[in-house]
């Protein structure tokens, strides 16, 4: 059988007396001792704080402080565990003993007098007092907490959740107060009655009290769930758990008011979405036609040769305006149907994106005619996509990295197809997009930080990259985004090449 360890600390200025205080303790062979030697007051009050000490032998002619002063510095010391003290003195003064023991000390012992039976004797009295102590101040804690855990308990049973405890055969043996106030049925007149006889309408088999009441009986596990019951007119948190004479413990909770609160809060959402919705489709279906009168009467204009150079740059303006209009009217019909739970519209055939990348670039150019685009194709760029659509996606992302990056910059357009698929990169050298920003880039109504004032006149209504990522949704592809310091901003795509109910199991 293995010996209990003891730490003693020996705060003694006389390295002989500190001899003989090892010596006499080893030789009783029932504890496995370590010794701590200190002979200053000072630091040996350290060690009591730094170290584990299960007692100490204290001198009481110490340099310094005496030992009835380093009694109560040791008992002024906070967030440790004090060890048990055995005073030694050279001098057998009965006051000093007296003192010592009232000051804290567990025995006291003249130099003189020390043996090796009465110093084992005096440590292990006073390690198993200062164990008896401690083990009678946790269980003294446990105790207080046990109080305070049923204090609770017996509150929450009087005036919190409803309480129902059903034996193995769904007999109820227990309800509180709070049960009987939620149901309505007096506590004499539902004890060592069946719970489904009581409340049949929860014996519904469709009901979650029947399933989950029965699934914890039989499972023995816990269970939680929200259920609505009509004859009460109440909606409940349930939370169902198994006890240990083979029945369940019910608590139920009143959540009636939190879900016609939900209710009302998503009805109100329901009635502001709608009603934007609406008036986007109207406003977007009215000002169609006039924009369209418009477009075409300018481009019947451009058509004359008659024109000077001042009613030239008059028409492209309002050309220019035409076009940005009714892109923004095409974006709110795709963001009305998008909201709506329409989806984009798409009209697949087969194409090659890499040619209708270039094709798109070209264009995107001649609004950007001093800036470099870089355009770089690998593999297989075939597949069934809708050509107008993506024609929209390539605009919006190659514009945008246009606008976002420096003019000195080149922006840089991949196109490379795999084995199922074909990926589109869109790669600048501006800035990164701030990270408060980048969460939130593909919701509607969210616009970039525009760099020039000629970026900042070209108005936008912040739906491109949510259209952007409802059309690449569409398609059954995905888009992701990547934006730092060191490497810029990509803007990654990758769309199938047939579409999602095609590419079989």
């Amino acid at each position: 059988m293995s010996r209990r360890a003891l730490t003693v600390l020996l705060v003694e200025d006389s390295p002989e007396d500190r001899d003989v205080f090892q010596t006499y303790l080893n030789e009783t062979g029932e504890y496995d001792f370590r010794f701590l030697e200190e002979d200053d007051a000072e630091k040996a009050l350290q060690l009591c704080v730094s170290e584990h000490v299960d007692c100490v032998l204290l001198d009481y002619d110490l340099p310094g402080m005496n030992g009835l002063q380093f009694l109560r510095r040791l008992e002024d010391e906070e967030g440790y565990l004090r060890p048990p003290v055995v005073m030694v003195t050279g001098r057998g003064n009965e006051r000093i003993a007296v003192q010592a023991l009232k000051s804290g000390a567990s025995d006291y012992l003249v130099k003189s007098e020390v043996t090796p039976g009465n110093l084992y004797r005096a440590v292990r009295n006073a390690v198993e007092k200062e164990d008896i102590r401690r083990r009678f101040n946790e269980q003294r804690t446990r105790a207080g907490r046990a109080e305070d855990r049923l204090r609770l308990a017996l509150e929450v049973l009087e005036h919190g959740d409803a309480l129902l405890m059903l034996d193995k055969d769904f007999r109820v043996v227990f309800a509180n107060k709070s049960q009987e106030r939620l149901a309505g049925k007096p506590i004499g007149e539902t004890l060592d009655r069946h719970f489904w006889e009581l409340w049949p309408e929860a014996a519904d088999p469709s009901r979650k009290y029947w399933s989950e009441y029965h699934r914890a009986m039989r499972e023995r596990v816990p269970v939680q769930f929200e259920e609505y019951y009509p004859p009460m007119n109440r909606w409940t948190d349930v939370g169902v758990y198994p006890t240990q004479d083979g029945g369940i413990a019910v608590l139920y909770r009143d959540i009636s008011e939190k879900k016609r609160a939900e209710e009302q809060v998503r009805a109100e959402e329901r009635r502001r979405a709608e009603f934007e919705q609406q008036l986007i489709g109207i406003v977007s279906h009215d000002l169609r036609n006039p924009i369209t009168a418009i477009s075409l009467g300018a481009a019947s204009l451009l058509r004359r040769e008659d024109l000077d150079e001042r009613a030239l740059k008059t028409l492209v303006r309002i050309q220019s305006s035409a076009e940005r209009v009714t892109r923004m009217i095409r974006d709110l019909l795709d963001f009305t149907k998008a909201r709506l739970g329409g989806g984009i519209d798409l009209l697949r055939m087969p194409m090659d994106l890499h040619h209708l990348t270039r094709l798109v670039v070209d264009e995107v150019q001649m609004s950007f005619p001093e800036r470099e685009v870089q355009v770089v194709s690998d593999g297989n760029g075939e597949g069934e996509w809708d050509g107008d659509r993506m024609a929209q996606v390539l605009t919006n992302l190659i514009s945008n990295a246009l606008k976002y990056s420096p003019a000195e910059t080149p922006v840089l357009v991949r196109t490379f197809g795999g084995p199922a698929s074909v990926q589109l990169e869109v790669h600048n050298q501006g800035p990164p997009i701030p990270p408060a920003v980048l969460s939130h880039l593909f919701e509607p109504m969210r616009r970039g930080i525009a760099q020039t004032r000629a970026d900042r006149s070209a108005r936008s209504i912040g739906l491109g990259l949510f259209i952007v990522d409802h059309i690449v949704r569409a398609h059954g592809g995905s888009i992701h985004v990547r934006s730092t310091d060191t490497e810029g901003t990509l803007f990654g795509v990758r769309l199938p090449r047939k579409p999602p109910a095609a590419l079989g199991p």
